[in-house]
Protein backbone atom coordinates (compact mmCIF):
# COMPACT_ATOMS: atom_id res chain seq x y z
CA UNK A 1 0.00 0.00 0.00
CA UNK A 2 0.63 3.74 -0.82
CA UNK A 3 2.11 5.71 2.85
CA UNK A 4 -0.54 8.91 2.93
CA UNK A 5 0.31 11.79 0.65
CA UNK A 6 1.94 8.85 -2.01
CA UNK A 7 0.74 8.72 -5.92
CA UNK A 8 1.57 7.53 -9.08
CA UNK A 9 0.40 8.79 -12.19
CA UNK A 10 1.05 9.87 -15.72
CA UNK A 11 0.83 12.99 -16.19
CA UNK A 12 -0.86 15.18 -19.16
CA UNK A 13 0.37 18.75 -19.45
CA UNK A 14 -1.38 20.53 -22.72
CA UNK A 15 -3.12 22.99 -20.43
CA UNK A 16 -0.60 25.56 -20.46
CA UNK A 17 -2.91 28.28 -21.74
CA UNK A 18 -3.58 31.66 -21.61
CA UNK A 19 -6.58 31.51 -19.45
CA UNK A 20 -4.55 28.93 -16.98
CA UNK A 21 -1.95 32.39 -16.96
CA UNK A 22 -4.45 34.72 -16.42
CA UNK A 23 -6.67 32.63 -14.09
CA UNK A 24 -5.52 34.33 -10.72
CA UNK A 25 -5.12 37.74 -12.00
CA UNK A 26 -6.52 40.55 -9.92
CA UNK A 27 -9.22 42.88 -12.01
CA UNK A 28 -8.26 46.11 -13.16
CA UNK A 29 -9.47 49.22 -10.90
CA UNK A 30 -12.56 50.87 -11.93
CA UNK A 31 -11.09 53.65 -13.87
CA UNK A 32 -14.50 56.25 -12.98
CA UNK A 33 -13.52 55.87 -9.62
CA UNK A 34 -9.77 56.78 -9.71
CA UNK A 35 -10.91 59.72 -11.77
CA UNK A 36 -13.35 61.00 -9.51
CA UNK A 37 -13.12 64.16 -7.97
CA UNK A 38 -13.32 64.12 -3.61
CA UNK A 39 -16.36 65.50 -2.67
CA UNK A 40 -15.57 68.57 -0.10
CA UNK A 41 -16.99 68.36 3.06
CA UNK A 42 -17.94 71.91 4.83
CA UNK A 43 -15.23 72.39 7.52
CA UNK A 44 -17.30 74.42 10.90
CA UNK A 45 -15.64 77.43 12.12
CA UNK A 46 -14.58 77.39 15.53
CA UNK A 47 -16.54 78.74 18.17
CA UNK A 48 -15.28 82.22 19.52
CA UNK A 49 -13.13 82.28 22.79
CA UNK A 50 -13.50 78.39 22.48
CA UNK A 51 -10.55 76.25 23.73
CA UNK A 52 -7.68 75.44 21.24
CA UNK A 53 -8.50 71.60 20.77
CA UNK A 54 -6.00 69.29 23.05
CA UNK A 55 -2.61 68.30 21.05
CA UNK A 56 -2.24 64.72 20.42
CA UNK A 57 -0.18 62.75 22.90
CA UNK A 58 3.22 61.85 21.82
CA UNK A 59 3.89 57.87 20.48
CA UNK A 60 5.84 56.17 22.69
CA UNK A 61 8.89 54.83 20.84
CA UNK A 62 10.16 51.36 21.06
CA UNK A 63 12.83 51.19 23.66
CA UNK A 64 15.99 49.26 23.29
CA UNK A 65 15.33 46.68 26.19
CA UNK A 66 12.17 45.77 23.78
CA UNK A 67 14.13 45.01 20.80
CA UNK A 68 16.14 43.27 22.84
CA UNK A 69 13.50 41.11 24.53
CA UNK A 70 12.13 40.55 20.93
CA UNK A 71 15.59 39.15 19.93
CA UNK A 72 15.67 37.21 23.39
CA UNK A 73 12.12 35.40 22.49
CA UNK A 74 13.02 35.08 18.76
CA UNK A 75 16.06 33.71 19.82
CA UNK A 76 14.71 30.66 21.97
CA UNK A 77 11.85 29.71 19.32
CA UNK A 78 14.93 28.81 17.00
CA UNK A 79 17.15 27.42 19.76
CA UNK A 80 14.27 24.93 21.02
CA UNK A 81 13.08 23.54 17.61
CA UNK A 82 12.89 26.40 15.74
CA UNK A 83 15.42 25.86 13.57
CA UNK A 84 14.73 22.18 13.46
CA UNK A 85 11.36 22.58 12.47
CA UNK A 86 12.50 25.30 9.47
CA UNK A 87 15.40 22.69 8.44
CA UNK A 88 13.07 20.01 8.26
CA UNK A 89 10.67 21.75 6.04
CA UNK A 90 13.18 23.63 3.71
CA UNK A 91 14.59 19.52 3.34
CA UNK A 92 11.08 17.93 3.29
CA UNK A 93 9.78 20.47 0.42
CA UNK A 94 13.19 19.99 -1.77
CA UNK A 95 12.27 16.09 -1.53
CA UNK A 96 8.31 16.74 -2.68
CA UNK A 97 9.45 18.88 -5.68
CA UNK A 98 11.63 16.13 -7.30
CA UNK A 99 8.43 14.69 -8.31
CA UNK A 100 7.26 17.50 -9.77
CA UNK A 101 7.16 16.79 -13.86
CA UNK A 102 8.79 18.32 -16.27
CA UNK A 103 7.06 16.91 -19.42
CA UNK A 104 4.48 15.86 -21.38
CA UNK A 105 3.47 12.20 -20.35
CA UNK A 106 6.05 11.28 -17.64
CA UNK A 107 5.39 9.05 -15.04
CA UNK A 108 6.38 10.71 -11.68
CA UNK A 109 5.55 9.75 -8.25
CA UNK A 110 4.03 12.36 -6.22
CA UNK A 111 5.41 11.75 -2.69
CA UNK A 112 4.19 14.46 0.13
CA UNK A 113 4.46 12.11 3.41
CA UNK A 114 7.25 13.60 4.26
CA UNK A 115 6.30 17.24 3.80
CA UNK A 116 2.97 16.52 5.32
CA UNK A 117 5.22 15.32 8.64
CA UNK A 118 6.95 18.54 8.59
CA UNK A 119 4.34 20.86 8.24
CA UNK A 120 2.66 19.54 11.43
CA UNK A 121 5.87 20.02 13.13
CA UNK A 122 5.90 23.60 12.08
CA UNK A 123 2.84 24.22 13.55
CA UNK A 124 3.24 22.63 16.78
CA UNK A 125 6.37 25.30 16.99
CA UNK A 126 3.92 28.03 17.56
CA UNK A 127 4.64 31.41 16.37
CA UNK A 128 7.85 33.57 15.87
CA UNK A 129 7.64 36.13 18.66
CA UNK A 130 8.60 38.71 15.26
CA UNK A 131 5.71 40.22 12.97
CA UNK A 132 7.24 40.06 10.03
CA UNK A 133 9.32 37.29 10.27
CA UNK A 134 5.84 35.65 11.24
CA UNK A 135 4.21 36.75 8.19
CA UNK A 136 6.62 35.13 5.75
CA UNK A 137 6.80 32.05 8.14
CA UNK A 138 2.86 31.10 7.99
CA UNK A 139 2.68 32.00 4.63
CA UNK A 140 5.49 29.30 4.23
CA UNK A 141 3.03 26.98 5.68
CA UNK A 142 -0.01 28.07 4.37
CA UNK A 143 0.82 27.75 0.56
CA UNK A 144 2.73 24.46 1.15
CA UNK A 145 -0.30 22.77 2.54
CA UNK A 146 -2.13 24.18 0.30
CA UNK A 147 -0.11 23.07 -3.06
CA UNK A 148 0.06 19.49 -1.45
CA UNK A 149 -3.91 19.19 -1.55
CA UNK A 150 -4.45 20.38 -4.60
CA UNK A 151 -1.60 18.50 -6.44
CA UNK A 152 -2.83 15.06 -4.73
CA UNK A 153 -6.79 16.56 -5.52
CA UNK A 154 -5.53 16.30 -9.32
CA UNK A 155 -4.45 12.61 -9.22
CA UNK A 156 -6.97 10.30 -10.87
CA UNK A 157 -9.40 8.72 -9.01
CA UNK A 158 -11.06 6.06 -11.45
CA UNK A 159 -8.06 4.23 -11.77
CA UNK A 160 -6.59 6.16 -14.86
CA UNK A 161 -3.17 6.83 -15.26
CA UNK A 162 -3.21 9.77 -17.45
CA UNK A 163 -4.80 13.24 -16.20
CA UNK A 164 -7.98 15.07 -17.47
CA UNK A 165 -7.38 18.34 -19.26
CA UNK A 166 -8.92 19.74 -15.66
CA UNK A 167 -7.28 17.75 -13.26
CA UNK A 168 -3.71 19.01 -15.26
CA UNK A 169 -4.67 22.31 -14.76
CA UNK A 170 -5.57 21.66 -11.57
CA UNK A 171 -1.75 20.27 -10.59
CA UNK A 172 -0.24 23.21 -12.29
CA UNK A 173 -2.06 25.62 -9.98
CA UNK A 174 -0.50 23.61 -7.07
CA UNK A 175 2.51 24.12 -8.12
CA UNK A 176 2.40 27.22 -8.97
CA UNK A 177 1.21 27.71 -5.14
CA UNK A 178 3.70 25.60 -4.21
CA UNK A 179 6.28 27.70 -5.85
CA UNK A 180 5.01 30.82 -3.49
CA UNK A 181 5.76 28.75 -0.33
CA UNK A 182 8.76 27.97 -1.23
CA UNK A 183 9.44 32.08 -1.67
CA UNK A 184 7.82 32.75 1.45
CA UNK A 185 9.69 30.01 2.85
CA UNK A 186 12.93 31.88 1.73
CA UNK A 187 11.99 34.86 2.93
CA UNK A 188 11.11 33.48 6.15
CA UNK A 189 15.00 32.37 6.55
CA UNK A 190 16.56 35.52 5.57
CA UNK A 191 14.58 37.89 7.85
CA UNK A 192 15.97 35.49 10.94
CA UNK A 193 19.50 35.93 9.69
CA UNK A 194 19.46 39.63 8.39
CA UNK A 195 17.46 40.39 11.68
CA UNK A 196 18.47 38.27 14.08
CA UNK A 197 22.23 36.35 13.01
CA UNK A 198 20.36 33.71 12.81
CA UNK A 199 20.90 30.68 10.44
CA UNK A 200 21.82 26.84 10.23
CA UNK A 201 25.26 25.71 10.19
CA UNK A 202 24.45 24.00 6.56
CA UNK A 203 22.21 25.66 4.36
CA UNK A 204 19.58 23.16 3.63
CA UNK A 205 19.10 24.75 0.19
CA UNK A 206 22.56 23.29 -1.16
CA UNK A 207 22.75 20.17 1.03
CA UNK A 208 22.11 17.26 -0.85
CA UNK A 209 18.60 15.45 -0.01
Amino acid sequence: MNRPGRARVALLLTVVTAALLTACTGTDADPARADATPTTQPTSSPTPNSPPPPSPSPTASPTPSTAAEIAEAVDKWYTYGGETAMVSLIEEARNAESGRPREALELVVLDFGGLTDALSTARLMGPIPEPKTQSAWAAAIEHLDGAVREVLASVPKDGRTIQSLQETGQMLRGWSTFDEGIKSLKSAQALLNRRFGLKPSVDPWEAGV
